[in-house]
């Protein structure tokens, strides 16, 4: 699609979108044109009285000219409010529509979205952009049709009263007025794409500032991000300038074409009808009368081009391609849905890779037959903006009730496992088993049905720790909520309010919160906890080593299948396996833990 045919698919999809609220537009935009209507009668009137009076002197009451003037002036006001009650009402449902629309279509593409767009983006599209959509539903719709109805109203009215001449010199000074709105139409929406690029990019900057202001201020690169930040306000303030230097040049040639304008019609009018005089002044108040319509499109050439740039956003946003595609029908689990029984003895646990040498220690499957919790076979995985690999060959088996250690240097690939594991990415190569079934034939609902994260920084609403655990099981009990806090060494009192992404808390403090969260989420799977995969990302990184090593036991007591990702062995201690990565690959380690 080239851009130059894009804004009409974006205004033609905002009518489609605004379909279920055209009842109340409708209402808003008859009250606009009958409001319109009484105040270019209120100008009209007035005029036409003076001309009545100079060519039939005491043939017209003053008092029917105020009580007229009165009367038009009420109504205008009235239909005005109308205009405005109805046409925000629309516009507000209709925004709530399309947050809701854009949620619905973004979910499925998180969190992958997130590290391709970046998050203060994807929030200035999803909060910001949407809101600048309301030019259109509340202030276009209405003014864009009354513009065209009300003048061509006017022009009928003085080729009947005036004659043709007069009212084609008005039809002239009204169509400039269509000609003023479209000045620099082109330019317009080549800003409204930099402004809209330029504020994404402040606010990525300012984001990612503020994440890492430890790092800026103790390497002393403060000057150098206020340096970017001074580049990208130069290039927001270059486009606005221009923006404003168009809308002055439309300012000035409104003011001249109603000036000028009322003067043309004016004299046409007393030189080709001045037997008419009464409905030449007439005519040439039209001029003024409708120019506030008309100034509504002078206006709609600055907000206009904002808001099909914001809708072009949204829609880039929200109708992206997931980057794991979903199957249109998706396959059950081949798993048993009853829980496994923790104390039952295992299936052999390991992982292997090139250079892998270890060997796992053996055991008899559960009497169900050797079901396999999750499996990676030759997977090979590279992130779009990386050329090397992340991860090369490798194969993991994890059955179920067991739990998987995985170690290694940061960049070396274990959260790219949890990452597949969850199905927030699919690998470039080899396949990713979930209770029996390809990751990719399961779909993405059903893989996180099964699989729960804990990573090392988790998301904590501003509530207290039981509405923070409900969001994983919202009807649990409380002793739900106490079994999960205890599991995860959390003493926590469920009435404890945590405070913004859980401010009030220490950092080990709101780990095991989440934890506990992640846990009772696990048992929501369809075989219960002991038929989920837990998967523990740097989930205790924050935790001293006694605490970390009662975590993952407590953990393990449960008879879920699990991973733990840590940087420490130590960590690791209570798992039936440990490997360690490095650059991608499994090297040898010691199998025992």
């Amino acid at each position: 699609m080239t851009q130059r045919n894009r804004p009409m698919t974006d205004l033609r999809w905002l009518l489609a979108f605004a379909a279920p609220a055209r009842g109340v537009l409708a209402v808003s935009v008859l009250a606009r044109l009958l409001g319109h209507t009484a105040s270019a009668a209120a100008l009209a009137l007035p005029a036409w009285a003076i001309g009545a009076a100079l060519t039939q002197p005491g043939d017209l009451s003053v008092l029917v000219v105020v009580a007229g003037l009165i009367v038009l002036a009420l109504a205008a006001g009235a239909l005005r409010y109308l205009e405005q009650l109805t046409g925000h009402l629309a516009a507000f449902r209709l925004l709530g529509e399309l947050r809701i629309w854009v949620m619905h279509r973004v979910l499925p593409q998180a969190p992958a979205v997130i590290d391709v767009r970046g998050a203060a983006r994807v929030l200035d599209v999803a909060v910001r952009d949407v809101d600048r959509i309301e030019v259109f539903f509340a202030h276009t719709i209405a003014p864009a049709i009354s513009a065209v109805l009300l003048p061509a109203a006017a022009i009928g009215f003085t080729a009947a009263t005036a004659g043709p001449p007069t009212a084609l010199s008005l039809a002239l000074v009204l169509a400039a007025g269509w000609a003023v709105s479209l000045l620099g139409r082109g330019a317009g929406r080549q800003t409204a794409r930099v402004l809209g690029r330029a504020r994404g990019d402040i606010t990525q900057h300012v984001a990612d500032s503020l994440r890492v202001r430890d790092v800026i201020q103790g390497a002393g690169t403060l000057e150098e991000r206020l340096a970017a930040m001074r580049e990208l306000d130069a290039r927001l303030g270059a486009a606005l300038t221009a923006r404003s230097r168009r809308a002055g040049v439309r300012h000035g040639a409104t003011a001249l074409r109603v000036w000028g304008g009322t003067l043309l019609v004016l004299l046409v009018g007393l030189a080709t009808a001045p037997g008419a005089l009464p409905a030449v002044l007439l005519a040439a108040a039209l001029v003024p009368g409708t120019a506030t319509g008309l100034d509504t499109l002078e206006r709609l050439a600055v907000s206009l081009p904002a808001g099909l740039e914001a809708t072009r956003r949204v829609r880039e946003l929200a109708e992206a391609s997931p980057l794991v595609p979903e199957p249109s029908e998706p396959t059950a689990p081949t798993g048993p849905t009853a829980p496994i029984s923790p104390i039952s003895p295992i299936s052999p646990t390991g992982l292997r890779g090139p250079g892998f040498s270890g060997v796992s220690t053996q055991a008899t499957a559960p009497a169900g037959g050797s079901r396999i919790a999750a499996e990676l076979t030759d997977v090979t995985f590279r992130y779009p903006d990386r050329p090397d690999p992340v991860l090369e060959s490798i194969s993991l088996h994890l059955a179920p009730g067991t739990t998987v250690g995985i170690t290694g240097p940061t960049g070396s690939g274990k959260s790219t496992i949890a990452r597949l594991l969850q199905r927030h990415r699919d690998p470039e190569a080899g396949t990713v088993t979930i209770d029996g079934v390809d990751a990719r034939r399961l779909g993405s609902t059903q893989v996180q049905r099964i699989v729960a994260v804990a990573d090392q920084d988790p998301f904590l609403l501003d509530a207290t720790v039981a509405a923070n655990l409900r969001l994983a099981a919202p009807g649990a009990p409380d002793a739900a909520l106490e079994e999960v806090l205890r599991t995860a060494c959390s003493p926590l009192p469920l009435d404890r309010c945590i405070g913004p992404r859980g401010s009030a808390l220490s950092g080990g403090e709101r780990q095991r919160l989440a934890l506990a969260r992640t846990v009772l989420r696990a048992g929501q799977a369809p075989g219960g906890i002991a038929g989920a995969i837990l998967v523990l990302d740097e989930a205790t990184s924050h935790q001293d080593p006694l605490t970390q090593e009662r975590v993952v036991a407590g953990v393990q007591r449960l008879g879920t299948s699990t991973v733990v990702i840590a940087h420490r062995h130590e960590t690791l201690r209570p798992a039936d396996h440990l490997i360690h990565l490095e650059n991608g690959r499994v090297v040898p380690a010691d199998s025992s833990c």
